[in-house]
């Protein structure tokens, strides 16, 4: 470098430090030029630059990752990170040099509460989940917040509430298609919909299941669903059902049962207890 390349290098620096009154100033400013980095983090099909030495200060994980791959000073570290989205990582790192969260719309702002969750970065995630749990709770949302916001304890308590005064809208919702197997497990296991007739209950049960799986699917496939990982369909309570809607669930729902299960619900209709029913079948 030249001796005039040298001057206005040092020129430069002059005046951005001119402008830095603090060590946060600073680091917003090393974040911002990426001046320095050493350590490049590939997130999806983006790479993120930044400091070993300012993440692992600011969370264990980062710690834990970078300080036990010890490397020269002059060699540039390369991460790739699965955990987390490209959204959600920017805004981890953007915070860990600024203390600063931006507004966000709310799929993003649940990336970035869990890039700060599966960091460890507390300052993050406690700000995430005070925007979080100002949220509106509706029939058409409760489910995927409950699917996404189980280990944020207040959002969840707050969710099985709204569930608890309004279970049938819920049952009825379009949103019911956007719940997990676990988060539709979850509301039939904690008697939210015990409220519903059986019918009620195995309809939108059924209607579900099939939002869950291909167009081509039969009845068969759905029976799976419902039985597969937990017995939902045994909370449907079909044998409440009397003799006129069993035959038109089983006419309509061609495969959901087996012959010999149709006929036990039939039997114990008019004789209860004469024929054991199907082992999924827990009568409340």
């Amino acid at each position: 470098m030249s001796l005039a390349d040298e001057k206005e290098e040092s020129v430069k620096s002059e005046r951005w430090q001119k402008g830095i009154k603090s060590l946060k100033d600073g680091l917003a400013h090393i974040y911002k030029t990426k001046e320095f980095a050493d350590v490049h983090f590939v997130v999806g099909v983006r790479t993120f630059k930044a400091h070993r030495l300012i993440l692992a200060a600011r969370s264990p994980v980062f710690s834990k990752m970078l300080l036990k791959k010890q490397t020269d000073s002059s060699t540039i570290m390369k991460e790739i990170i699965e955990d987390v989205t490209e959204d959600g990582f920017e805004i981890l790192l953007e915070y860990i040099y600024t203390d600063k969260l931006n507004d966000v719309d709310k799929d993003t702002l649940l990336d970035a509460h869990r890039a700060a969750s599966t960091f460890q970065q507390k300052g993050l995630l406690r700000l995430c989940e005070e925007r979080i749990a100002k949220w509106d709770i509706t029939c058409d949302n409760v489910c995927s917040l409950l699917n996404q916001l189980s280990d944020i304890q207040s959002m969840k308590m707050r969710c099985l509430q709204f569930l608890k005064e309004n279970a049938l809208q819920v049952l009825c919702s379009d949103g019911l298609g956007q719940a997990t197997a676990h988060t539709f497990w979850l509301m039939f296991e904690g008697g939210y919909f015990q409220r519903a007739s059986p019918m009620a209950r195995l309809r939108n049960a059924v209607r579900w299941a099939r939002e869950q799986l291909p167009d081509n699917s039969d009845y068969s496939m759905v029976r799976d669903l419902l039985l597969k990982t937990r017995p939902i369909l045994g909370k449907c309570s079909l044998e409440e059902l009397g003799s006129t809607d069993l035959a038109t669930i089983i006419a309509e729902y061609k495969n959901l049962l087996t012959p010999e299960e149709s006929t036990a619900f039939f039997v114990n209709i008019h004789s209860p207890g004469s024929m054991p029913l199907p082992s999924w079948c827990k009568p409340e």
